[in-house]
C-alpha cells in the first residue's frame, strides 16, 4: 500500500509539472531546457545566434554540416513557438522566443551559403522553412540591432538569379515574377543596383557590358514597373555611406575609365561616366559645401561634353542629358526639344517623364503648375498608369505637398487606379500608391488599392502610420512563385 501511494504521488506530481510546463512562457521553457543540459553542451545552446552570424558572414560551404547539426537541436523547440510569433518583434521581445529566431538565423545562413554558390536546389529546403514556418525570424546582434531574415533572403535570391543570368549571358531573357511579400519589390531593385556596382568594382568588364546592354535591349522592368536600366544608371555612385567620401567617387571613376579602356566602343561605359558626374554634382548641390558651385559647373560641363559624343541609341542617353542640362542651368527652351525627341523615340520609358517632372517641381511655382498640367495631359493621352508612376516617385522624393494644392482629385484617383491595374502583381507599388492616396486624404481609394495585401505593405514607407496600413489591408497574403523566371519561349538557355 505504501509503495502504491508513493507511485500515485509521483504520477500526480509529474502530471502537475507537465500541465504547469505547458503554461510556462517560452523564455522559461528555454531556460529550463538549457539547465537540463550537461555543462559542456550549454555553450553551444547559448551561441546559436553567434554561430549563425558567423556562418552568414563567411558563407563557407564547409560549414553546412555544422548548420545542419545545429538545426537538429533547435528546430524541435523552435517549431513549438511558430504559432506564437505572428509579426516581427523588438529585440527585447525576441529574447522570449530565442529558439524561433535561432532557427530562422541558421536557416538564413544555410540558404545564403548555397545561393552564393548558385546551388538553388540545395538552398530550397531552407528557403521553404523560412517562408512557411519562420517568416518573422530575425538575426539578433548583441548591440540590439537586428536583421529581418526574410528581407535578407529575398535580396540574396534575386542576386543569385541575376548573377547566374550574367554568368550564362541570358540577362536579356529573364523577367521578374509577381512579388511574394513586402520585401520582394525593393529586393529586386537593390539586387539590380548592387550587381551593377559590384561587377564594376571587381573589374569584370565582359559581364558588366553584357549586363548593361542586355538590360537596355530587353527593356527589363521590376514587377512594380521600375525600369532596370534606370536603376543601374542611378546606381552610378558609391554605395550607401561610401558616397560621403571623395576617394570613393574617385574609385568609381577609375573603374569606369578602366571599362572604357578595355571596351573603347562601349556606349554604356561613357554613359556611366556622364551619369557619375551628374550624381557627384547633385551631391554637392544638396550639401551646399564650400566650392560647390565650382564642382557643379565642372562636373556638368564634363558630363555634357561626354554626352555629345555618344550616339542617341538608348533611352538612358535622353534621361541623362536632360538631368545634366538642368543641373548646369540650361533653360527649359533648350531642355524641351531633347525631352520631346526622347519621348517620341522611346514613348514607354517612364524615367524620362519622371526626370522632367522633378525638374519642373524644383524650378518653382510656374514649373509645378506645368507639371500638374502635364499629368492631366497624360490622362488625355491614355497614359494614366504613367501618371500614377510619376505621382509615386514625386511622393517618394518628398515633393508631393509642393503639388498638392494644384492637383485635381480626379486626376490623382484615375492615375493611381490605372497604375495599380497595370502592375497588379506588385505589393511594393500598391503600398506606395496607397501612401499617395492617404497623403492626398483619400482613404477609400487607398483601401481599394491595397485590398487583399494582408501584411505585405512596405513597413519603412508606412512607419508611423502602421495602424492605418493595417486598417486598409484586410485579406491575408498569398504565396507566389520563385524569384526570376525566363520569358516565354526563351529556350533552355534562359532557364534559371
Amino acid at each position: 500500500m505504501i509503495a502504491f501511494a508513493l507511485i500515485l504521488v509521483f504520477c500526480l506530481s509529474l502530471s502537475c509539472e507537465t500541465s504547469l510546463g505547458q503554461g510556462l512562457s517560452p523564455q522559461i521553457r528555454e531556460q529550463n531546457q538549457r539547465e537540463s543540459l550537461p555543462a559542456q553542451e550549454r555553450d553551444a545552446h547559448d551561441n546559436h545566434q553567434a554561430a549563425a552570424r558567423y556562418w552568414y558572414a563567411s558563407r563557407n560551404p564547409q560549414h553546412l554540416p555544422d548548420m545542419d547539426e545545429a538545426l537538429k537541436k533547435v528546430l524541435p523547440q523552435a517549431r513549438q513557438l511558430c504559432s506564437e510569433v505572428r509579426d516581427f518583434q523588438s529585440w527585447e521581445d525576441a529574447q522570449r522566443f530565442k529558439a524561433y529566431h535561432n532557427a530562422g538565423s541558421i536557416l538564413l545562413a544555410k540558404a545564403y551559403t548555397c545561393l552564393y554558390y548558385g546551388d538553388i536546389k540545395q538552398a530550397a529546403p531552407a528557403v521553404e522553412l523560412i517562408e512557411k514556418e519562420f517568416p518573422f525570424a530575425m538575426m539578433l546582434e548583441d548591440d540590439r540591432s537586428l536583421l529581418w531574415v526574410r528581407k535578407a533572403l529575398r535580396y540574396h535570391q534575386h542576386c543569385c538569379a541575376l548573377y547566374l543570368a550574367m554568368s550564362l549571358k541570358v540577362v536579356g531573357k529573364i523577367e521578374f515574377p509577381p512579388e511574394r511579400d513586402e520585401f520582394d519589390g525593393k529586393a529586386q531593385q537593390k539586387a539590380i543596383e548592387h550587381m551593377a556596382v559590384l561587377r564594376l568594382r571587381e573589374g569584370n568588364i565582359n559581364r558588366l557590358e553584357h549586363f548593361f546592354t542586355a538590360i537596355d535591349t530587353s527593356r527589363l522592368m521590376t514587377s512594380g514597373g521600375d525600369w532596370a536600366l534606370e536603376i543601374i544608371m542611378d546606381a552610378m555612385c558609391p554605395l550607401d555611406q561610401d558616397a560621403q567620401t571623395e576617394p570613393a567617387w574617385g574609385e568609381m571613376l577609375n573603374a569606369i575609365q578602366l571599362w572604357q579602356k578595355q571596351k573603347p566602343e562601349s556606349i554604356f561605359a561613357k554613359l556611366c561616366e556622364a551619369r557619375l558626374l551628374f550624381h557627384h554634382a547633385l551631391k554637392h548641390m544638396v550639401s551646399g559645401s564650400p566650392g560647390a558651385l565650382a564642382v557643379i559647373r565642372s562636373d556638368s560641363e564634363r558630363g555634357l561634353k561626354i554626352m555629345r559624343g555618344i550616339p542617341r541609341t538608348s533611352p538612358a542617353w535622353y534621361d541623362t542629358m536632360i538631368r545634366l542640362m538642368a543641373i548646369s542651368g540650361s533653360p527649359m527652351t533648350e531642355i524641351a526639344p531633347i525631352f520631346k525627341e526622347g519621348l517620341e523615340t522611346f514613348p514607354d520609358y517612364s524615367p524620362l517623364v519622371i526626370a522632367l517632372s522633378s525638374i519642373f517641381i524644383q524650378s518653382g511655382e510656374e514649373g509645378r503648375k506645368i507639371c500638374c498640367m502635364a499629368l492631366d495631359q497624360l490622362l488625355e493621352e491614355s497614359k494614366a498608369a504613367l501618371a500614377g508612376q510619376v505621382l509615386r516617385r514625386v511622393h517618394a522624393d518628398g515633393d508631393l505637398e509642393k503639388l498638392q494644392a494644384r492637383l485635381k482629385s480626379e486626376t490623382v484617383e484615375l492615375a493611381l487606379r490605372a497604375a495599380a491595374e497595370t502592375w497588379t502583381e506588385s505589393h511594393q507599388l500598391r503600398s506606395d500608391l496607397g501612401l499617395v492616396a492617404v497623403t492626398m486624404g483619400n482613404r477609400p481609394l487607398a483601401a481599394h488599392l491595397m485590398a487583399g495585401m494582408g501584411d505585405c505593405w512596405d513597413r519603412s514607407g508606412w512607419k508611423g502610420k502602421e495602424d492605418i496600413a493595417r486598417a486598409l489591408t484586410l485579406k491575408q497574403r498569398e504565396g507566389l512563385s520563385q524569384t526570376l523566371r525566363p520569358k516565354e519561349k526563351a529556350g533552355p538557355e534562359g532557364s534559371l
